[in-house]
């Protein structure tokens, strides 16, 4: 049986153009793997970021930050993503 205290899972914030993109619950697997490939691909990423803290209820957290270069996607100047990963997740591998 799991016992685990992970009772969150990875989410997805983004924004495009300055609004907000696509988003929501993501498994730590696409997680993981965006930010990898992020770091590996420095010709469409030109920053990627992550960051330790807590949230206001004490709970460790993991945010990874990644800034898409402009160009990369079509018809838009400006992609962020922010994955906010609860430390337990991580934890829990």
């Amino acid at each position: 049986m799991n016992t685990s205290t992970n009772t969150h899972r990875p989410t997805l914030y983004s924004q495009v153009d300055g609004r907000p993109g696509l988003g929501g619950p993501v498994s730590l697997y696409e997680a993981l793997t965006a930010i990898r490939a992020a770091r590996k691909n420095r010709k469409a990423v030109d920053t990627v970021n992550v960051y330790t803290c807590t949230d206001r209820n004490g709970t460790a957290l993991h945010i990874a930050y990644i800034h898409y270069a402009p160009g990369y996607w079509t018809g838009v100047n400006d992609v962020i993503g922010v994955y906010e990963i609860p430390t337990d997740a991580l934890a829990d591998l």
